[in-house]
């Protein structure tokens, strides 16, 4: 009697085990809407490189050394193309519209100048001049490096002047020592040059370019800045950005 109790309670256990079963729902693979992304989620998107090819580099390094002058001098200009027309067949090079700007830095060191004083004795000083600045430039780059442009610029100038005629000599006769007062010039001289030129390099990012152009603020600069200008000339020809008219 005993067994048969028990094997009724084992049958009883098992088919409700297999009746809880059956109530399960059955297995899917489809996610539960909650863990779904949005519809607007379009993922991580990589980031943009730049696109080098689009940049034009102008170094523009002069370095000169003589027997009682060196001149140094630095101004490297940076564009980059900011309209592209549509391409037409037989175009080459890197065509299109840039724009951009750079920094301008001048030492011209002087050493050994020789002044004479009324009584015709001479004298012998240093000198220095400093040029600082920069500017902003549009350029059209037209066909195989013929180029237009378009450049304001700002420089200050601070010059020990020698030219003048304002030098005049201390001398002290106790101890027969001297001393040469050369007058500072302080001046800040804008320019705007519209211009044409031709890349030597025949590079598309690089340039080395001899340029013609004519400074239109130079009808409208005072006399006293016209003489320390870097441009005292209205029309202007360069080879990099050193001055050769």
């Amino acid at each position: 009697m005993k067994k048969l109790f028990l094997l009724l309670i084992t049958i009883l256990s098992l088919n409700i085990v297999t009746n809880a079963q059956d109530d399960l729902p059955p297995p899917t693979s489809k996610p539960k809407e909650d863990s779904r992304p949005p519809d607007d989620f379009v993922g991580f998107k990589a980031k943009k490189k730049v696109d080098l090819s689009k940049f034009i580099i102008e170094p523009n390094f002069n370095l000169s050394i003589g027997s009682n002058q060196i001149v140094v001098g630095l101004s490297p200009y940076v564009g980059y193309k900011v309209w592209e027309p549509k391409r037409v067949k037989g175009n080459s090079g890197n065509v299109g519209l840039f724009a951009g700007g750079g920094i301008t830095y001048f030492y011209n060191g002087y050493r050994n100048i020789q002044f004479t004083d009324g009584s015709g004795n001479s004298y012998s000083a240093n000198a220095n001049w400093h040029t600082y600045g920069g500017g902003a430039f549009l350029q059209y780059n037209i066909w195989k490096g013929l180029f237009a442009r378009i450049k304001l610029e700002v420089v200050h100038r601070s010059i020990q002047d020698f030219y003048s005629g304002g030098v005049y000599i201390q001398t002290n006769p106790v101890n027969n020592s001297y001393k040469v007062i050369i007058p500072k010039v302080e001046k800040t001289i804008p320019a705007l040059l519209i211009g044409a030129g031709y890349n030597l390099l025949q590079s598309r990012n690089f340039f080395f370019p001899i340029t013609v152009s004519y400074n239109i603020l130079y009808p409208f600069t005072p006399s006293d800045q016209k003489a320390y200008s870097l441009y005292p000339r209205g029309l202007v020809v360069q080879l990099g950005f050193i001055n050769i008219f």
